[in-house]
């Protein structure tokens, strides 16, 4: 009994020894460490210490940005394309400097509302254009509102890409190739201010989009004269099975003009004034590892004052997966002008280190003007 009774001294009396002021002081102590443990990790998330919270020192806020509509779904992202060059001329677009530059610099805004609104706002810092310029300035891509109640009849307006020509509405972050096909940049018709009806049939098998625009280019509000430039598209999944899908589309688009551009190979001098009319045709196949795609584009230019000007391109392009991440690419292209004619092949291979977020691409042009050798890096953030 007695043993037990001193053994129970022996382990009680450090506890007794403590005081209840060293007892609070530690505790003190633990408190301050989890408060300042607390106020560092929402510093790092940056989240807004609650107003009733106490901390030992005055936390600056932190700087937060928030939508200011309501009900908001707000993304903010981009993409760059840094590339060099080396080499000689090998259509039109390109001059004989070798050169390092950005060839795409794209920041955009897209959101929505439960009222079955997105919007699409998009700015290019890079100067998006193949030839060589000096002064390079911000400038809008796309600018637009979207209705989407109804799958089948969805509306756009604002600036977007006009329904004509299939490469052309391609995501430059998805193509293949460093640049699209001479002709495919020449006779489609880009981006422009416009309204647009689009939309889904047939369980998705069937889309269309047919708009009105001003027809005189990007990043212009006017319109050259009273009529408008009318676009439509018309495409459809003739077979889908597992990853196998193969595509044909149609599309086609008539203006009436008092002042708007031409290709510089239709051989006209000035502003064009006439009627201007297009039409083209693709198909594409995608596998799980390949994918094929061809499309042909004719353009015709009637001025008032002379005679029509006749166009056409046509590209054939495969690309092999051969690994998870190498993808070997081929292209030949053609492109027919009155004052001028391109035939082109570009082959080379892309390195996908995070799929189409991250990509590496080494390609060569050829034509009978010279040989090119592109590189590009492709970041997505």
């Amino acid at each position: 009994m007695r043993t037990a009774v001193l053994i129970l001294i022996l382990f009680t009396t450090p506890l007794a020894a403590q005081s209840v002021e060293e007892r609070l002081t530690r505790l003190e102590q633990e408190m301050r460490e989890l408060r300042e443990e607390n106020a560092r990790l929402r510093r790092q998330l940056g989240v807004q210490p609650s107003p009733a919270a106490a901390a030992p020192e005055p936390v600056a806020a932190q700087p937060v940005v928030r939508p200011a509509g309501k009900d908001p779904r707000l993304t903010v992202g981009g993409f760059l394309h840094a590339q060099a060059e080396s080499g000689g001329r090998v259509d039109a677009r390109f001059d004989e400097s070798d050169r390092v530059y950005f060839r795409r610099a794209r920041v955009n805004m897209q959101g929505g509302f439960a009222e079955h609104f997105d919007f699409k706002v998009e700015a290019e810092l890079g100067g998006n254009t193949v030839s060589a310029a000096s002064g390079l300035r911000a400038q809008a891509t796309d600018i637009y509102a979207h209705w989407k109640r109804y799958p089948a009849a969805q509306l756009r307006i604002g600036q977007f890409k006009t329904p004509y020509s299939f490469e052309q509405l391609y995501s430059d972050t998805l193509l293949s190739t460093p640049e699209r096909a001479i002709g495919i940049d020449r006779l489609a018709i880009g981006r422009q201010l416009g309204v647009q009806l689009m939309g889904d049939l047939a369980q998705k098998r069937v889309t269309y989009a047919v708009g009105v625009f001003n027809g005189n280019g990007v990043n212009t509000s006017n319109n050259d004269d009273d009529g408008f430039l009318v676009a439509g598209r018309l495409a459809a999944t003739l077979h889908e099975r597992g990853r196998l899908k193969w595509t044909v589309g149609v599309n086609g688009y008539r203006s009436e003009d008092s002042s708007a551009a031409a290709p510089p190979e239709a051989g006209l001098t000035g502003a064009f004034a006439g009627t201007r009319h297009g039409w083209g045709v693709d198909t594409q196949l995608f596998t799980e590892r390949l994918e094929l795609m061809a499309e042909y584009l004719r353009a015709g230019y009637d001025p008032s004052a002379a005679s029509t000007r006749e166009l056409d391109t046509f590209y054939v392009l495969g690309s092999w997966l051969v690994t998870p991440k190498w993808q070997g690419v081929l292209r030949y292209e053609t492109y027919d002008g009155v004052t001028a004619s391109t035939d082109a092949w570009t082959g080379g291979a892309n390195y996908l280190l995070k799929g189409h977020d991250l990509k590496l691409q080494l390609h060569l042009m050829h034509s009978d003007e010279g040989d090119r050798v592109v590189a590009r890096v492709q970041t997505l953030f």
